[in-house]
């Protein structure tokens, strides 16, 4: 390795020491080379520096996908990972998340098996039909709606990046995604017992997209769980809390179970204008169901009214002609009342003339810009938090009064994982005078749902210690923070929730940014 050497990374393991309980890193410089895999670092650590050093592989009996590990909080395949792509000097190495530690960066992957073995991994027939002399044939029409989803290598990266694996209950991405796998099948007969393994169990999917995200086959798992929710859906075997969200949806176009002419109640006294009384503007501000019927989510609306008005620029809603954009509501499954939802807005869509429309919620803007019909209608849709960077760097805004709080930017799964808006969010807190900004630990692509994607943000049953939005209060607290910022109003709902379950109302507030924003007006 020595001669060809390009670089010296240094390398900080995690380590664990079963025999004493100790937690502790150790930290190695590697010399690296051009197509040097992370797992020929550690292969090079434990030969050359230090033998002790205990991690997974079996590449050489030619079995894929066990050495995953979190590398800079990303789970990959060390194998598969060149250490010079990465572009990182120092790289902080950890064993996967979500699993018990057994030693070094060796987790216990029992648990992902064991909930692979409660769906059936193989075509369901009747015996008969084995005993028969001939092929069980596919199609390439067919064969192609589920190739897909055949690539996975039980890797369980998936398993460890999803936030809902928290609660034991939930089979997972690759148990959901197999299942889905098997039912699409021309070939298979399993019919409904393959739907009840997840019938109780599958609704804590939040969406968020991180199985898909990190998944090293390109496994469209979320997409399978969408898929999954569906065939339950048209079943009929459904929580109550699924069931009265959609029938919410169905009666109201709402979730809220609201009537659409209270839709514009959070606008009283601010003299906004809304159509059809008004059919032209530069923005047309798509508000969202939570902030215009959550109580506490009209801040946030009226928060932005605020800010276009000092800004100057024209803008108006669509009044009770908005409906939910449904982006739960296709995530729960119901994908017909989700295009009935979407024909209706694009509809009022064509007949208003706006510049642009800005989202408050990054569901909005996620199904506006990526889910059909919404995206055969190349609408210009912009979130809030792109609209308003753009205008602070222009000098459109200058924000001048002092906020003086220390936050922490939470990354909604909707804005980030599924569109790749990170700088935007933290530019506009950046630009707020007094305002101290500290990362969380787990940020970005690695960002920790909050939990209310999928319309758990409605549903949430789960106790909780196994909400995923109390886990991510408790690592906002250990940062030593008094503020949690987000871009979401279901992110201020979720987590406004965990501030209550554990009791810190007085240590931590949650702030969307907009909010933050206003202060500084």
């Amino acid at each position: 390795m020595g001669v060809e050497t390009e670089k010296i990374v240094e390398l900080t393991i995690s380590r664990f020491d079963p025999e004493t309980g100790k937690h502790y890193t150790s930290s190695y410089k590697v010399p690296v080379r051009k197509g040097t895999t992370l797992l020929e670092a550690l292969m090079y650590i434990k030969d050359n520096l230090d033998g002790t050093l205990t991690f997974r592989h079996s590449c050489r009996m030619g079995i894929c996908g066990s050495c995953a590990v979190n590398v800079n909080g990303k789970p990959m395949l060390a194998c598969y990972t060149q250490v010079l792509d990465l572009k990182e000097n120092r790289l902080l190495i950890e064993p996967l998340s979500n699993m018990r530690v057994i030693k070094d960066l060796v987790v216990d992957i029992d648990p992902f098996f064991e909930k692979l073995m409660k769906i059936k991994n193989y075509l369901v027939k009747p015996e008969a039909e084995f005993q028969k002399p001939h092929e069980f044939l596919q199609s390439p029409e067919d064969l192609k709606k589920f190739w897909d989803l055949t690539l996975c290598i039980k890797c369980s990266i998936c398993y460890s990046a999803c936030p809902a694996t928290i609660d034991e209950r939930f089979l997972g991405p690759a148990s959901l995604t197999a299942n889905y796998r098997f039912i699409a099948d021309s070939r298979d007969q399993g019919g409904s017992e393959r739907l009840k393994p997840m019938a109780d169990n599958i609704w804590l999917c939040t969406q968020c997209n991180s199985c898909t995200l990190f998944c090293p086959k390109l496994v469209g798992c979320a997409n399978a769980i969408v898929d999954d929710h569906s065939l339950l859906v048209e079943t009929g075997d459904i929580p109550k809390t699924v069931k009265d969200v959609l029938e919410s949806v169905y009666k109201y176009h709402n979730p809220m179970g609201t009537n659409q002419s209270k839709r514009v109640d959070w606008a009283k006294d601010l003299n906004i204008t809304v159509f059809p009384e008004t059919k032209k503007a530069d923005i047309l501000l798509f508000t969202c169901c939570s902030t215009t019927y959550d109580a506490r989510n009209m801040e946030i609306a009226k928060a932005m009214a605020f800010i276009l008005a000092k800004m100057g620029v024209s803008f108006t809603t669509l009044g009770t002609e908005e409906w939910c954009c449904g982006d739960h509501i296709l995530r729960l499954g119901e994908k017909g009342l989700f295009e009935e939802l979407a024909a209706h807005n694009i509809e009022m869509f064509r007949q208003f003339s706006a510049e642009k429309i800005v989202t408050l919620s990054p569901h909005c803007y996620n199904t506006f810009k990526k889910d059909k019909p919404y995206s055969d209608a190349k609408l210009n849709v912009v979130h809030y938090t792109q609209f308003l960077a753009e205008a602070i760097k222009k000098g459109i805004i200058n924000p001048a009064k002092p906020v003086n709080r220390k936050v922490a930017y939470h990354d909604p799964c909707f804005l980030g994982k599924r569109n790749e808006v990170y700088d935007q969010p933290r530019e506009i807190l950046r630009s707020l005078p007094g305002l101290q900004l500290v990362e969380m630990k787990r940020t970005r692509q690695s960002s920790f749902c909050c939990g209310g994607g999928a319309g758990r943000v409605w549903t949430e049953e789960a106790e909780s210690e196994k909400r995923p939005c109390v886990d991510r209060v408790k690592e906002a607290l250990s940062l030593g923070v008094d503020t949690i910022a987000v871009a979401c109003p279901f992110c201020v709902t979720t987590l406004e929730d965990a501030v209550k379950v554990l009791d810190v109302e007085g240590k931590i507030a949650v702030k969307d940014v907009l909010e933050l924003l206003r202060e500084a007006i």
